[in-house]
C-alpha cells in the first residue's frame, strides 16, 4: 500500500521525469495578491505566470501546495473529507503543453503509478469542450458512456480570488462500486452519492479574469492540475475517511490516547475536529499568520476556539491543541522542514491563546445555553444580534461559532443586529479620532493630484535644485509668504518621505532671493513627496525654482538606526529561528522599534546574545550594499520582505553580504561601522504573537549613557557616598525598607482579620456556598488577597469578591475554596465578564482571578454583576 509520503513522492518524480521544474510550495500567506486572505489552490503561486505578467524561467513546473480554505468550516470534522488545510498536488504548464498531454500524463499517473484499474476511472469534462472528448475518446481509449458532460458550475474553474486565469476542465472520477451507490440506474459522475469521487481536475486556462469579471484571452494558454492529496490517498488506500489514510491517523491515535477517549460514537467529530485544525493552525503560523481579531488572524483565532469548543465534547477541558503540533511535525516536518524550527514559537503561541479562551469559555457556553433554553421555551427562532455581540465581546465567542451551535438547536442568529452592535463599537472606538487628520489626509491628497509624482534623488545626495509644482496652506495655493505654515511639493528632491517606517526628512527650502521655507517633517502619499513647514523669509510661488537641503546630521543618525533594524532582524532569526518576521517598525533619529513575529519574551541570555551578535557586524565594518532589481529575483535570492507591505515589480534590495539581505526603500550607512555601537533598551509584546524591541544607536545610546551617569551622580551627591559604595548602600536601604514593610502588613492584617466576621455575618449562601461581595477604599491587591485568603480559611464553602478603589483606578480581586470551585464557581470567568465594566481587563484561575481598571467609579456595578454570575454558577447545581 502506497503511504502518503509515497504518494507525494511518486507525484514529484513522475513530473520531474517529464521534464517539470519541481517548484517548491509557497506560504499559506499569499505573497503580492490582496484578493486573497490564504492559499487556496496551486496555482496561485503561479498567477502572474498564466496571465503574462512575469518572465518566465520555466514553462512547465510541478508542485505539492500547502492550501488553507474556510468555506466549509462548520462541516469539517463531521464529513468524511472536508479540510481547512489541505495538500494539493499539481502539474501546470505555461504555453507549453495544453489539453492532449495534459490528459496523456494524467491518465498515465492515475493507471501505472497509482494502479487505478483502468474500467474504474470514469471522466466528466465541460458541455462544449468537444477536444476533450475527442483527446479521451480517441487517444486515451474511454468509451463514451463513460464520458459525461457538465455545466459551467461543474467543469469551469477559477480564478482563485477575483481575478486570475480560468478555463474549462476536466476531472478525474474513481468508480467505487454499486455499494457506495444511491441506486438509481442513472447514476454517473454529478450524482450527490459517494459512489464516484473525483479525484483529478485538469484546469485548461484559456481566459485571464479581471476584478470586474469579464474574461480576457489569455497570452498563452495553460495547464493547471490539482489532485487533493488527502483525497487520493483514502482512494489508494482504500479507507473510507481522511482521518483514516496513514499520516492523520497517526494524529487521530496521538489524539484519543491523550484526551483518553476511544475513537468512535459521538468522540469521532471532536477527535477529527482537533487534529484537522490543529494541523491547520501549525502550517498557517509557520508561515507568518497569527491570532487576532483582524482579517486571516481572525480566521486563525475563529479556527483555534472551534477545536477548543469540541475538546469540550470529550472532557478536555484545559489547554490541548499546542500538544498536538509535536507529533504533526514529526509526521510532516521532512517534507515541510519550515515548520521544524517553528515549532516551539507555535505551541507557546496556542497555548498562550488557549488559556486565554478558555477562562471564559465555561461561562460563555452557560449563558449560551441559556438563551437557547429561553428560546426553546418561548418558541423563538433566533439569538438576537445584540447576545450574541455579548457572546463575542466579553466571552471571545467569534460569531460563525454561535452560529454553528446555535443552529445544533435549529436556532438562526440576528446576524444584522450583530453587525449593528459591531458598528456601534466601531463608532465608539472612533471618539477620540480628530477630524483635522482626517483634513490633512484630503489635503494630502488633492495637492499630490496636483503636482503628480516626485523624483526622489535622496539615495545619492543630500542637496538639490528643483521647481516648486504646488503649494497649499490648509487649502491648495499659488504662494505662501512668511509666517505661513504650508505645504511644498517639488518636481524633485533629496527630502524622504516618511514611508516604511522611517521617519521623514528635515531641512531647508530656499530661493536664490532668501526667501526660506524651514521643512519639519515630509510625507509620502502614493509618489508625490510632501513637504511640510513654515515660511520664515520672504514667500514662494509655484513654478519657481529652489535649493533643496536635508539636515544631513539628522539623517547620518536615522541611516545607522534603519540598518541597525536589518541587522536586528538577523540576529534574531539567527538567535530565535527562521520564524522570527518583521511585523513593522519606527526609524528616527534618537531610537529605533522593531516589532516581530515571536511568541515568548526574550530571556536576558537572548537579548545579551542578539546585542553581541549586532555589535559584532557593526565592528566588523561591513560594506552596505543597496541594488535595485525585479522583485521575483529578489525574493528568489533570499531577500526578505515585510509582512503586508506592498512592493511593486522592482524593488530595492539593501544587504550586508552573507548576513543579512531584504527589500527596502528606506535610507542606509553604506558601511556598518557608522552605525557606532547598538543597544537594545526594552523589549516587550505590543499584542499576541508579536515581540517588540526599542534600541538606540550613536547619539541615541550618548544620550541614555549620560542621563544615566547624571542620575547616579546626584543620588551618590546626596547619599554623601562614592560610586563605589552604592550597590552596599542600596542593599542595606532595601532591606531596611522590606523589614518596615513587613511590619505595616502585620498591622494592616490584624485590622483586616477583625472585620471578617462581619463581612462573612451579612453574606447570603446559596447552595451552601457562602458569596461574599465588598468594596474597600485605598485596598492594595496584595491587601485583598489578604483578605480573601482569611475568609477561605475560616470558611470552606466560600468564594470572595473584593473590588478597592486606589490610586484614581479600580482593583477586583475574585478568590474561592476548592469546594466552592467544585461547585461550579469560575473565578477567571468571572473576572474576564467583569472586568470591562471598569473599564479594564484581566485573568486567572478558577479559584483566583483578578483585574484593574480605569473607572473606579463602576466598581458597585461590576461587583453587583460578580455576585449574580456567582449566585448562578452554584444554583445551577
Amino acid at each position: 500500500m502506497l503511504t502518503v509520503k509515497d504518494i507525494r513522492n511518486s507525484f514529484v518524480d513522475f513530473f520531474k521525469e517529464r521534464q517539470h521544474r519541481i517548484v517548491p510550495s509557497s506560504p499559506l500567506i499569499p505573497k503580492d495578491d490582496p484578493t486573497l486572505l490564504f492559499t487556496t489552490a496551486g496555482m496561485v503561486q503561479f498567477k502572474p505566470m498564466f496571465a503574462g505578467t512575469a518572465e518566465l524561467e520555466y514553462t512547465r513546473a510541478a508542485s505539492v501546495q500547502k492550501c488553507f480554505r474556510t468555506s466549509d468550516l462548520e462541516r469539517v470534522g463531521r464529513t468524511k473529507r472536508h479540510c481547512t488545510f489541505f495538500e494539493m498536488l499539481g502539474n501546470f504548464s505555461f504555453g507549453d503543453y495544453f489539453k492532449k498531454e495534459a490528459i496523456e500524463f494524467a491518465w498515465d499517473f492515475s493507471t501505472n503509478v497509482i494502479g487505478f484499474p483502468k474500467s474504474d476511472i470514469w471522466i466528466s469534462i465541460y458541455k462544449d469542450d468537444d477536444e476533450a472528448f475527442e483527446i479521451w475518446n480517441k487517444t486515451v481509449g474511454i468509451p463514451a458512456e463513460r464520458i459525461v458532460r457538465l455545466g459551467k458550475e461543474d467543469n469551469f474553474w477559477g480564478p482563485a480570488g477575483d481575478t486570475g486565469a480560468c478555463g474549462p476542465c476536466s476531472e478525474l472520477y474513481l468508480d467505487r462500486g454499486p455499494d457506495f451507490g444511491c441506486g438509481s440506474p442513472g447514476c454517473k459522475p454529478g450524482c450527490d452519492c459517494e459512489r464516484f469521487l473525483e479525484f483529478w481536475n485538469l484546469v485548461f486556462n484559456q481566459f485571464n479574469q479581471d476584478i470586474n469579471g469579464k474574461l480576457h484571452p489569455l497570452p498563452r494558454t495553460g495547464i493547471d492540475t490539482g489532485m487533493g492529496l488527502e483525497r487520493l490517498a483514502t482512494l489508494v488506500q482504500n479507507v473510507d475517511s481522511i482521518y483514516q489514510t496513514d499520516e492523520l491517523a497517526s494524529l487521530v491515535d496521538f489524539v484519543a490516547e491523550q484526551a483518553g477517549v476511544k475513537y468512535k460514537g459521538d468522540n469521532i467529530t471532536p477527535v477529527n475536529v482537533l487534529v484537522e485544525h490543529a494541523r491547520a493552525l501549525t502550517f498557517a503560523i509557520a508561515d507568518g499568520a497569527y491570532p487576532s481579531n483582524e482579517g486571516r488572524g481572525y480566521v486563525l483565532r475563529r479556527i483555534l476556539r472551534r477545536a477548543l469548543r469540541y475538546a469540550r465534547q470529550i472532557g478536555v477541558r484545559e489547554p490541548f491543541v499546542y500538544r498536538i503540533v509535536d507529533p504533526i511535525v514529526s509526521a510532516m516536518g521532512g517534507f515541510y522542514p519550515e515548520i521544524i524550527p517553528a515549532a516551539k514559537n507555535i505551541k507557546n503561541l496556542l497555548e498562550g491563546e488557549e488559556e486565554r479562551f478558555l477562562e471564559t469559555l465555561d461561562t460563555g457556553m452557560n449563558r449560551l445555553n441559556e438563551l437557547m433554553n429561553a428560546a426553546e421555551k418561548s418558541g423563538a427562532k433566533q439569538i438576537s444580534g445584540k447576545e450574541a455581540f455579548v457572546l463575542y465581546d466579553t466571552y471571545g465567542f467569534p460569531l460563525e461559532m454561535t452560529m454553528e451551535i446555535a443552529g445544533e438547536k435549529n436556532l438562526l442568529v440576528d446576524t444584522a443586529g450583530f453587525e449593528s452592535e459591531m458598528n456601534k463599537q466601531r463608532e465608539r472606538g472612533k471618539q477620540s479620532w480628530k477630524s483635522a487628520d482626517a483634513g490633512a489626509e484630503k489635503l494630502y491628497g488633492e495637492i499630490a493630484k496636483k503636482a503628480g509624482a516626485t523624483k526622489f534623488l535622496g539615495y545619492e545626495v543630500e542637496k538639490s535644485e528643483s521647481e516648486i509644482t504646488a503649494l497649499a496652506t490648509d487649502k491648495l495655493t499659488d504662494a505662501l509668504k512668511t509666517g505661513d505654515k504650508g505645504l511644498v511639493v517639488l518636481a524633485q528632491t533629496p527630502f524622504y518621505g516618511e514611508s516604511g517606517g522611517q521617519t521623514g526628512d528635515t531641512g531647508m527650502i530656499e530661493s536664490g532671493s532668501g526667501a526660506k521655507f524651514k521643512v519639519i517633517d515630509t510625507k509620502k502619499t502614493n509618489d508625490t513627496f510632501i513637504h511640510i513647514g513654515e515660511v520664515i523669509a520672504g514667500s514662494f510661488k509655484t513654478g519657481k525654482r529652489v535649493n533643496a537641503g536635508i539636515d544631513s546630521t539628522r539623517r547620518n543618525l536615522i541611516r545607522a538606526n534603519h540598518t541597525a533594524t536589518h541587522l536586528l532582524q538577523a540576529a534574531l532569526r539567527k538567535t530565535l529561528g527562521g520564524h522570527v518576521k518583521q511585523a513593522g517598525s519606527l526609524v528616527e533619529p534618537d531610537r529605533f522599534r522593531f516589532d516581530f513575529s515571536h511568541f515568548n519574551p526574550l530571556s536576558e541570555a537572548e537579548i545579551s546574545e542578539v546585542e553581541k551578535i549586532v555589535n559584532e557586524k557593526i565592528w566588523e565594518a561591513h560594506t552596505v550594499t543597496t541594488e535595485v532589481m525585479p522583485i521575483d529575483k529578489a525574493t528568489a535570492k533570499g531577500a526578505l520582505a515585510v509582512f503586508d507591505e506592498k512592493y511593486g515589480d522592482t524593488v530595492r534590495v539593501v544587504s550586508v553580504p552573507g548576513f543579512s539581505m531584504e527589500l527596502c526603500g528606506g535610507t542606509h550607512v553604506d558601511n556598518t561601522g557608522k552605525i557606532g555601537v547598538f543597544k537594545i533598551l526594552k523589549e516587550g509584546s505590543p499584542g499576541a504573537g508579536i515581540r517588540r524591541i526599542e534600541g538606540v544607536t550613536l547619539r541615541g545610546v550618548f544620550e541614555k549613557f549620560a542621563k544615566q551617569t547624571e542620575i547616579i551622580s546626584n543620588i551618590i551627591k546626596d547619599m554623601n557616598i562614592t560610586v563605589e559604595d552604592l550597590p552596599k548602600k542600596f542593599a542595606d536601604l532595601m532591606d531596611r525598607n522590606n523589614k518596615l514593610e513587613k511590619e505595616i502588613k502585620k498591622i494592616k492584617s490584624a485590622n483586616l482579620a477583625s472585620n471578617v466576621d462581619s463581612l462573612m455575618a451579612d453574606a447570603p449562601v446559596v447552595n451552601g456556598v457562602k458569596i461574599i461581595v465588598r468594596a474597600f477604599d485605598d485596598l492594595s491587591a496584595d491587601d485583598l488577597k489578604n483578605l480573601s485568603d482569611i475568609v477561605r480559611g475560616k470558611e470552606p464553602l466560600s468564594v470572595t469578591c473584593f473590588g478597592s478603589k486606589a490610586d484614581g483606578k479600580a482593583l477586583l480581586l475574585f478568590a474561592a475554596t476548592k469546594q466552592a470551585v467544585g461547585k461550579g464557581i469560575d473565578c477567571g470567568s468571572m473576572i474576564k465578564a467583569v472586568s470591562k465594566i471598569v473599564g479594564g481587563g484581566g485573568g486567572g484561575k478558577k479559584d483566583m482571578a483578578q483585574a484593574g481598571g480605569k473607572s473606579p467609579e463602576a466598581l458597585p456595578r461590576a461587583l453587583e454583576e460578580a455576585a449574580k454570575i456567582a449566585k448562578n454558577a452554584v444554583g445551577s447545581r
